[in-house]
């Protein structure tokens, strides 16, 4: 990740040099306006007429400028904020699918939230603002040294103490953001877990005890914010204390001097004007250096849940699929599982063959489709295609061969169109037909704007069946090699996933492996093998 935020350093470049300008002109603005002052008080109008405008137009261009500064910064943040977060769901989408599917996703919810603006404050606007306040830094070194060069000693010691006290209390302060993070871990991941067993928290009227864990677990967060901001109030408070009294300090000295004549009028609000110029911006650093270090240790917990433990390098190109998948010894069971699944598996799937897969519940059926779907790899044996090892062959490509029908249905909030053609460019024809085959044409008819109806939130304005029609007509319009069917009609009415399964049937060109417990008499006889599993293939 951090290889990613180096590409958007030149935007933090060009913001901070952009920054950088403005506050240069406004030291030399501010250092020109008191020495008009020092003439006006000595009675030089003349000079300080000639000088005056010069000045006034330098004042206006700070105008411009300091927009460009803010336009520059948020083009900086916004660019670094989407190379990020492309590059975290770029990763995410490339973990294999059996590590994402045992693990559980809120870590990711947590990752694109809570800590993605968590490293916005902390990385990217803190390595923006440590920078430019470095810049401010030393135009107030300027300004206090034009009026005496000795006040360089007291910039160069207020610098080590800040540093000091930035590395004295980043390891507190990595450690409490840290706890932080991991607690939204669980929290975002008990909200999933409640929000989608909605119905039966009403059903079985346990509001008040879930109510009562989100508030405990809601206080645990907002008391660690508070701890750390308590810890962090702490820190500014004394860093404060000693900036301000050196300011104080520095004030009084000066005061003394232009009272006694040594320094001038303007020599004096130059200090004033050149120690916020630099007390400010240090103060800023010193806030927001303890962030910057905890960012290291935020990217490396981000970076954690992206990890794939199976490592092994797929080689094999399979740019079509030709002749057959071999199943040859196979056996599997899950991780830390006691017993084998499936055990002693031979079996050979032909092109363009149809195959019916039964069996109980539990028997393994759902388990013998991961294994085709190279979900997993078999814990013993081998399963070959065309000849290759499937585990060798690149995931990516084995993909495109294949399309997919399960009972847990997935929809767009989006137009029927994009979600039957997922967003990729097929002929009029060709969905047509897909809908067609798929039983979805009465409806989409009955549809005011047809195939450019909008479904909400994962098909609610839609029925069940209408949902796993679109699906199959998803499937049907891939025009993949293999198709996967997992209990693809039990949310259709029986005639109308009869008469759906014969279409499938019919398809020449596809090989179709369908799991299901809903069978039909007329069309078991149109697939080539009936498969029934039951720990092994019977």
């Amino acid at each position: 990740m951090l290889k990613k935020y180096l590409k958007v350093i030149p935007y933090l470049l060009l913001a901070v040099v952009v920054a950088a300008t403005y506050a240069v002109l406004e030291g030399i603005v501010i250092r020109q306006m008191m020495s008009l002052l020092d003439y006006a008080l000595n009675g030089d109008m003349e000079i300080m007429k000639q000088k005056a405008p010069l000045v006034m137009l330098m004042a206006a261009v700070l105008v411009p400028l300091g927009i460009l500064v803010a336009v520059i910064n948020n083009f900086y943040k916004r660019k670094a904020n989407v190379t990020l977060k492309s590059y975290y769901v770029n990763k995410v989408f490339g973990k294999n699918i059996a590590e994402f599917q045992k693990e559980n996703n809120a870590k990711y919810l947590s990752a694109m939230t809570n800590d993605f603006n968590t490293l916005e404050t902390n990385l990217i606007a803190g390595i923006y603002i440590v920078c430019n306040g470095l810049a401010k830094f030393f135009v107030g070194i300027w300004l206090l040294s034009t009026v005496d060069p000795r006040m360089i000693l007291l910039a160069l010691a207020l610098i080590v103490i800040n540093l000091l006290l930035s590395m004295a209390t980043s390891k507190p302060t990595k450690k409490a953001y840290k706890e932080r993070s991991d607690l939204f871990d669980a929290y975002t991941s008990y909200i999933k877990e409640v929000l989608s067993a909605f119905h039966i928290v009403k059903n079985y009227n346990l509001q008040e005890k879930v109510t009562e864990d989100y508030y405990k677990k809601s206080d645990e967060i907002q008391h660690k914010g508070f701890l750390i901001e308590r810890m962090l109030s702490f820190i500014f408070a004394s860093q404060n204390l000693f900036f301000g009294g050196t300011i104080y300090g520095v004030v009084c000295a000066v005061g003394y001097f232009a009272v006694s004549g040594k320094v001038s009028a303007g020599g004096l609000l130059l200090v004033v004007n050149g120690l916020q110029n630099m007390m400010w911006p240090v103060m800023e650093i010193s806030e927001n250096l303890p962030k910057l270090f905890t960012a290291g240790e935020l990217i490396k917990k981000i970076e954690k849940t992206l990890e794939n433990s199976d490592t092994y390098i797929e080689e094999v190109d399979l740019p079509e699929f030709k002749e057959e998948i071999l199943f040859d010894n196979v056996e599997f069971k899950y991780e830390d599982a006691e017993q084998m699944i499936l055990s002693d598996i031979n079996l050979s799937i032909k092109k363009n063959g149809k195959y019916l897969i039964v069996g109980p519940s539990g028997g393994g059926k759902s388990t013998f489709l991961k294994l085709f779907r190279k979900y997993f790899n078999p814990t013993e044996g081998k399963i070959y295609i065309d000849g290759h090892d499937l585990r060798d062959v690149k995931r990516e490509q084995y993909f495109k061969h294949v399309a997919n029908i399960e009972q847990q249905v997935f929809i767009f909030e989006d137009t029927i169109q994009n979600n039957l053609t997922l967003y990729k460019d097929y002929s009029k024809e060709e969905i047509e037909a897909a809908i067609e085959a798929s039983g979805l044409a009465e409806f989409v008819k009955q549809l005011p704007d047809g195939m450019n109806t909008i479904i909400y939130d994962n098909g609610k304005n839609i029925s069940g069946g209408e949902r796993s029609r679109i699906v199959i007509a998803r499937a049907l319009l891939n025009k993949a090699s293999i198709l996967f069917m997992d209990e693809a009609f039990a949310s259709l009415d029986m005639e109308r996933a009869r008469e759906i399964e014969k279409t499938i049937l019919g398809l020449k060109d596809l090989t179709v492996i369908n799991v299901s417990h809903v069978i039909f008499n007329d069309t078991r006889e149109l697939y080539d093998r009936v498969l029934t599993v039951k720990k092994t293939i019977i």
